[in-house]
């Protein structure tokens, strides 16, 4: 065909080179269009127009046309209800609609501003072309978007809807009536597609690269190592999902989560995980080439990000199902598989989360108006002087004129970084900026990451200190032990902002929250108890240390690390007096972990998989507590552990099992409360009261029933902001760490 080839293509965005192919191994390209003209007339990018160009180019079979007739059955194959013979689109009134037409006319439905597309919306269900809509040319319309399944209560609402909309009563509505009728009713534009978030802008995409598909019960949509060429939203019907034929979920059509095959954009293998099997008498599909949307993704389509997005979370709720797998009888090979599997899917959305739109995790906003002249005499020169000035004068003003009373710094050297040690600073990045963006969205502060490439602590002390005429508070993060110690220590000594090692205190802070709730449901007193905690670094130390703080007496706990139970008379203690582990080290004969878990009533872990055996919880007091911090793999699994003992209460760092012992529940609101106090430090007072605040929630949960699968609040817990960080400033205030006179917290933060 003249102008046509038919070629592999390679599209390089910002720096990266993709290959995209079709399942032949080809895709279409025309060399006839002129993207970088046709970008500028339709809003979309060159990168989309050459990938919308694909899809069209397919559904004319590479006639790079269509006649009105196709074209309205194209529309009408992801919009039903849409009714248009395609002659708006048809601008040079040929009978046929070109690339050109076609792309103009989607731009002005999908990227253009508000006018543009309720005249496009018009004029599509105008069918007759005479300016105005008629009672059922509206209602189709209506009907196009409606989610409602009872056809009578629709049918009624859309005659209410239409009288009110029709303002002159003449039995049709003309442009503007329509145009102030969906603003008022706030009326879906979007094709109906399924009934997925109306403020979400992928239902064009789906419609735009979709094909519709019926199939039938017993028909196999998704064969378990199959080659991944499509993903699926499923419109109408029901499915199965298997993984090594182990039903493991239900897929209904027309939900929020009604997608099958979204492994195919997640990882590099190549093989879908698990068999999608119709249950239903017909279902109802859209299929999506992969080869399709991964070129919009690379452009960062807002539509197609949207959609990414999605999947991603559809994919990683069905991958917590390894628990229900594992307790309907799939076998030690197969979990293996699946956890493989798992693990390269979570890593590739992980990569896809952070590179799409804007790279990262964070921007900056302005919170002031900053568009003219007028506004810049006085965000900067001359008006910016004036506040300098009084700064100057009173350096407390900077609270009041600054960002400083709501901007926390993160500062790491990436020396221990998750599980993965020693990364270095600049690969610490993607966690800093996470801890940012917790920061946020939790306790509403802002807030600023910052990687110091410094190993030496008396340097990296040297640099967080010079940092305070920017910040209101300090999280330190990720620095390893037991140079933590001491910068912490040496930093909040030189400093009068609130400073905190969240991987120390957070933890611990959470940890014993957890504690106690645990030992009043079962009936232990806290002076009474033996408890053990295993992996003594930055976390395990100061959880064994504020166990003690608690009430837990030192003789009763025992520490254990790499080279055994941590006692007085180990050889590595004695060579070094100045070890921080001597403030741990426990007079003891005992050597193992084995040894220290018999007539235990605590198991704390911070250390790694699977060191807790079976026999040893066996060997522990009646109503053991173990939590198994380790992750992704605890010290012993929930599910090993539930079935060791009946009576076990158990915690893991987890977000798919119960008690997640998880440092969001506190960093945020400490912070919060300790800026807004003006407090100098975090104290022991601070932590303690946020301990008991936490605690306190659980127990009085009306959402959730407090017991052994609820001894601490959900991350998401709104209650958190107002009570913990309540709590920390008034035991701030009480204990002299805040110098406020006029600072009410229970007040500032609406408890009262």
């Amino acid at each position: 065909m003249l102008g046509r080839i038919l070629q592999k293509r390679k599209i390089s965005t910002y720096g990266k080179t993709r290959n995209f192919k079709k399942s032949s191994g080809y895709i279409y390209r025309s060399c006839s269009v002129d993207y970088r003209k046709l970008a500028k007339i339709t809003k979309y990018s060159k990168g989309e127009l050459e990938a919308l160009h694909n899809h069209f180019l397919r559904k004319s079979e590479g006639k790079n046309q269509l006649s009105r007739k196709q074209f309205s059955d194209f529309i009408a194959s992801f919009n039903p209800d849409s009714a248009t013979d395609g002659s708006i689109f048809d601008s040079d009134t040929d009978g046929n609609i070109n690339f050109k037409e076609f792309a103009v006319g989607m731009s002005v439905i999908t990227e253009s501003d508000d006018v543009e597309k309720y005249k496009f919306l018009f004029d599509l269900w105008d069918i007759d072309g005479n300016g105005v809509l008629t009672k059922e040319e509206f209602k189709s319309y209506l009907q196009s978007t409606s989610q409602i399944e009872n056809k009578d209560i629709e049918e009624k609402l859309l005659n209410e809807i239409f009288a009110s909309i029709d303002l002159t009563g003449d039995g049709t509505v003309d442009f503007e009536e329509f145009r102030k009728g969906i603003i008022k009713q706030n009326l879906v534009m979007s094709p109906k597609v399924s009934s997925v978030s109306a403020k979400k802008k992928y239902p064009f995409v789906l419609g735009i690269l979709g094909q519709n598909i019926t199939l039938n019960k017993g028909d196999i949509v998704i064969q378990q190592d199959s080659k991944k060429e499509y993903f699926y939203l499923v419109k109408d019907g029901e499915l199965e999902l298997k993984f090594n034929n182990l039903l493991f979920d239900t897929v209904l059509g027309n939900g929020d989560t009604s997608f099958i095959g979204e492994d195919a954009l997640f990882d590099t293998s190549g093989k879908h995980y698990y068999d999608a099997v119709v249950t239903s008498d017909t279902v109802s599909l859209l299929a999506v080439p992969v080869s399709d949307i991964m070129p919009l993704i690379y452009h960062s389509h807002t539509g197609a990000c949207d959609l990414l997005t999605k999947l991603g979370n559809v994919m990683v709720e069905r991958l917590t199902k390894d628990s229900y797998l594992v307790d309907i009888g799939l076998s030690k090979e197969g979990l293996t598989d699946f956890i493989q599997r798992k693990s390269s899917l979570l890593s590739g959305w992980a990569l896809h989360y952070h590179s799409i739109g804007i790279a990262g995790k964070i921007s900056i906003a302005p919170v002031k108006e900053m568009g003219t002249l007028a506004d810049l005499s006085v965000a900067y020169s001359p008006g910016v002087a004036e506040p300098c000035l009084a700064i100057k004068e009173n350096a407390d003003k900077a609270y009041e004129f600054t960002s400083k009373g709501h901007l926390v710094g993160v500062v790491s050297n990436g020396t221990a970084v998750l599980g993965l040690g020693n990364i270095g600073a600049l690969a610490s990045k993607p966690v800093m900026e996470g801890k940012a963006v917790l920061f946020k969205k939790l306790g509403k502060l802002d807030s600023f990451d910052i990687e110091i490439n410094e190993n030496d602590p008396d340097k990296l002390i040297d640099h967080v200190v010079s940092l305070e005429p920017t910040f209101g508070g300090i999280n330190l993060e990720d620095i390893k032990a037991p140079e933590c110690f001491y910068v912490e220590k040496e930093v909040q000594k030189r400093m009068n902002i609130p400073i905190m090692h969240d991987d120390q205190h957070g933890t611990a802070i959470i940890a014993g929250a957890g504690l106690l709730n645990a030992l009043e449901l079962v009936g232990k007193d806290i002076k009474d108890i033996k408890a053990v905690v295993c992996g003594v670094g930055a976390a395990g130390f100061t959880c064994a240390r504020y166990f003690m703080k608690l009430g837990v007496r030192p003789e009763n706990l025992i520490t254990v690390d790499i080279n055994g139970v941590v006692h007085t008379k180990r050889e590595d203690l004695i060579a070094d007096p100045d070890s921080y582990l001597h403030k741990v080290a426990a007079n003891t004969s005992l050597r193992t972990l084995t040894e220290a878990i018999v007539g235990a009533d605590v198991f704390l872990g911070v250390s790694a998989p699977n060191l807790l055996s079976p026999e040893m919880l066996l060997s522990m007091n009646p109503n053991p507590l173990v939590f198994a911090l380790a992750n992704p793999v605890p010290e012993i699994s929930f599910l090993v552990a539930r079935q060791t003992r009946k009576d076990v209460l158990m915690a893991t760092g987890r977000s798919d099992f119960p008690n997640q012992i998880n440092n969001v529940c506190a960093f945020p609101y400490i912070f919060r409360g300790a800026i807004d106090s003006k407090a100098t430090c975090v104290n022991e007072e601070m932590k303690f009261a946020a301990s008991e605040a936490i605690a306190l929630l659980a127990r009085t949960s009306t959402e959730h029933k407090f017991g052994p699968d609820y001894i601490i609040p959900k991350p998401f817990d709104r209650r958190l902001f107002s009570h913990v960080s309540s709590a920390v400033a008034r035991a701030a205030i009480d204990s002299g760490a805040s110098k406020q006179v006029d600072f009410d917290p229970e007040e500032f933060y609406e408890l009262k």
